[in-house]
Order: structure tokens, then sequence, then C-alpha cells
């Protein structure tokens, strides 16, 4: 045969089975069209066809390129039909038998994927997540930030740490490709349809945002745990370290009254006057009674400001008065009487310092009707009588219950007790001074 001959019969052959092959891929869509579905045996027979269609155009006689176009044309409209014949054969155990090899793309189509009526929304969901997983993370640095503030210690390192990794498990899904694994492979092990794994991460993101939220309005509770933390190192005399809770206190409540007072407290303790008033202010617009008490002995003491400590202490007054009526708050472990008793001795101190004695007996006598064994009131009230010449014996008595009551735990009730010592030596110098001098008997006869 002559290789024109060849040539020619190549070409018939190969016409033929491009013809065959567009007869059996005309069957095949039209079949779809009508939502009729194939037979295994037309679709075995197309991919069989395609394996001696290739065989052909490999040799060594290449094919026309008219022949080429028509083949490209039909393999793509091959590639349309794939997911159709995936799902009628099954591919897998044919490559077994066959073992085409990868560039045989026809035996290695896949299936097409079925989209559920809820993949519809992916996006929606996708979209929504993403500013949760924001959120979350701003929460959790907002969180830290305030555990951290005063310095780290076991509680504060425990809770950040755990609600950044729940957080950054939650934010897995979307944003790495482990996370992904991970929580898909959870998604799988509970049998959720894999239709709802979009929702099912939103609804993960979602818990998380709300545990967060929920956790940051428990932060008064923690924030309670650390004041009575730093009451129980303030009577064990540990300042620093109830400074540092009271802190930590703050830095997750700074509205928590208790702990801006005992700050107050402290502050005074340590002679730091200015930053005592600062807490105590902040207390006081806090409606904590006991902070019209301390911030008025403080404007006494520094900057000796009398009336504006008169006009604290009786306010203070009123509201304990009316605490029925208006709205307070208790900042220490102070019974009621002991505060009525210490906002009349103040109230009697800044009316002695201001020129009232008169006005400063009354407010001591009352304090001293609720708490008889307090030594500063009696150390004020003999300072009262003093500058109205009462009488000496009650005076005198004042001074002593002064000395013996009073405890000289600042620098004013010391000087009270060095007061009531002069005033009580006097008054034994001046008893035994008439003993001292000897009796000379009546004067002698001129």
């Amino acid at each position: 045969m002559s290789t024109l001959e060849f040539e020619d019969d190549f070409s018939g052959a190969l016409e033929r089975a491009l013809a065959e092959y567009e007869g059996i891929l005309q069957e095949l869509e039209d079949g779809e069209d009508t939502e009729r579905s194939p037979s295994s045996e037309a679709c075995l027979q197309i991919l069989l066809l395609r394996d001696k269609i290739q065989s052909q155009v490999t040799r060594e006689h290449s094919p026309s390129t008219q022949a080429v176009l028509r083949l490209i044309s039909l393999d793509e409209r091959l590639s349309q039909q794939g997911g159709l014949i995936a799902k009628t054969l099954p591919l897998d155990k044919f490559r077994d038998l066959i073992d085409p090899p990868e560039s045989a793309w026809w035996w290695y189509v896949q299936p097409d994927k079925e989209i559920h009526p809820w993949d519809t929304f992916n996006w929606l969901w996708e979209l929504l997540t993403v500013p949760i997983l924001a959120s979350n993370f701003a929460l959790v640095a907002a969180i830290s930030s305030r555990f951290l503030a005063a310095g780290p210690d076991a509680l504060g390192a425990f809770a950040t740490i755990s609600q950044g990794l729940i957080a950054l498990f939650a934010a897995g899904a979307p944003l790495s490709q482990v996370g992904q694994e991970v929580i898909e492979r959870w998604l799988t092990a509970f049998n959720l349809p894999k239709y709802l794994w979009h929702e099912a991460k939103l609804t993960l993101a979602l818990t998380v945002f709300l545990g967060l939220l929920g956790f940051q309005s428990y932060l008064p509770n923690i924030a309670r745990f650390y004041v009575r933390r730093g009451i129980a190192a303030q009577r064990q005399f540990q300042t620093t370290i109830a400074l540092a809770q009271f802190q930590r206190a703050l830095e997750l409540d700074p509205n928590n009254m208790e702990a801006h007072f005992r700050l107050g407290n402290l502050y005074e303790d340590l002679l730091e006057f200015e930053q005592a008033k600062a807490e105590y202010r902040v207390a006081l617009l806090g409606d904590c009674i006991e902070a019209y008490n301390n911030l008025g002995r403080l404007y006494i003491v520094r900057p000796r400001d009398y009336t504006g400590a008169a006009t604290l202490l009786r306010q203070g007054q009123l509201k304990l008065e009316n605490r029925d009526m208006v709205e307070i708050q208790f900042c220490s472990s102070a019974s009621l009487p002991a505060l009525e008793s210490a906002l009349l001795k103040n109230l009697g101190w800044a009316r002695l310092m201001q020129g009232r004695p008169l006005d400063a007996q009354s407010e001591l006598r009352q304090a001293l009707e609720i708490n008889p064994y307090d030594g500063a009131s009696h150390c004020l009230l003999a300072q009262a009588l003093e500058a109205q010449n009462e009488d000496p014996a009650e005076v005198l008595e004042r001074w002593q219950q002064c000395y013996a009551l009073a405890r000289g735990l600042n620098p004013e009730e010391d000087n009270w007790l060095e007061m009531a010592r002069q005033r009580l030596f006097q008054a034994e110098f001046e008893e035994a001074e008439p003993s001292a001098v000897p009796d000379q008997g009546p004067p002698p006869d001129r």
C-alpha cells in the first residue's frame, strides 16, 4: 500500500471515529435536555471510543488540522458531560481494571457537586462570620489588657491564655488551613451534614462571642474577689500586696466603689493625701457613704478647709439619715453606729477648728452617746470645753478619757495625746503644790 493510500485510510478511520464520538455525545446531551439518565453502556462506549481516538492521533501520521479542531470541540462537550458520566459509572473500578494514564483525563472526571438549598446562603454565613471573629479578638485584647495592666498573676494569666485559645480555635476554620481541617474533622465526627458546616462555623464564632461578652460582664465579680484578697492583705499589714489587689480590682471594674474607698485608705496610711483624696472623691461620686467621712476628715487636715469639711460631713449625715429614700453604698465593714459616731466626731472637729466650740461640743457629745469609748471624741470635747471655760472637773475627766482611750495612730491623735499628758501632769502638779509648802504656823507675837 502506498503512503498516500495509508494516509487516506488513516484519515477515513479517524473521521469515522470522530463521527461516532459526536453521535454518542449528542445522545448524552439529548438525554440531559429531556432529564433522562444515560445508560451505563453508552457512557462506557464513549470513554472506550475516546481511548481509540487517542491511539489513532498518536500514530506516526498526524491528523489534519480540521480533525484536531473537531476533536478539541468534541472533548469540550465530553468534559461538560463528565459529571453525568462519573455519576453513572463507577469510574474508580474501571480505572483499576484498565489502568489508564493520567493524560487520559476522561477516565478521571468527577461527578458534579450537588448544591444543597442551604449552600446558596454560604456567602452570607461567611460574611457574618468575619466581623464576629474580629469582635472576638477585640474582646480578648480588651479583657486581657485589664488583667495584665496591674501586673500579671496566676488568675490573670490563666484567664488571658484560655480566652485567647478559645478565640483562636473559633477563628481557625476561616483563617488557616490547619484550623479548617481540625474543625471539619470535628464536624464530621459529629455526623453533621456538610451543607450545614458554614452555619456551624458561624454558630461556633457566635458562641465564643457571647461567651466572651458573658465573661466580660462577669469581671465585676472577679474584681470583688481581688477586693477581698486586698482586705485580707491589709488586715495583715501587707500594704504592697493590698495595693496591688485593689489596683487589679479597679482595672477589671472601674466602678467598684469599695476598691476606690479602700485604696484611698491605703494611700492615707502611706501619707499620700492627694492620691487618697482622689480615690475618696471617686468613691463619693459612687454614693459611697464612708467617703464623705474620710474625705471630710482629710479636708480638715489638708488643706485645712474646715468649711468644706463641715459641708461634706453634713451631707454624709443627711444621706445616712435618709438612706431609705436615697441611694447609698456601704464600702467598709464598719457598723452603722460606728459610722454615725465618726461623722459626728469629725463634724465636731471641723466646728472646733472653725472657732465654734459650742456647736463642736454638741456634735461631740452626740458622738460619745453612740460610742463612749472613742478616745478622739474625748480629746476634742476636752478642747471644746476648755475653749468655753467650762467646769474644770469635767475638762480634766475628758482629758483623762482621751489619754486612756486614744490610740495615736495618726499625727492628730498623737498631738492630742501629748496635750492630754501635759494637762494631766499640770493637774497633778497643781494638786500636789499646796502640800509641798511647809506650815509656818501663826506669825510670832510682837
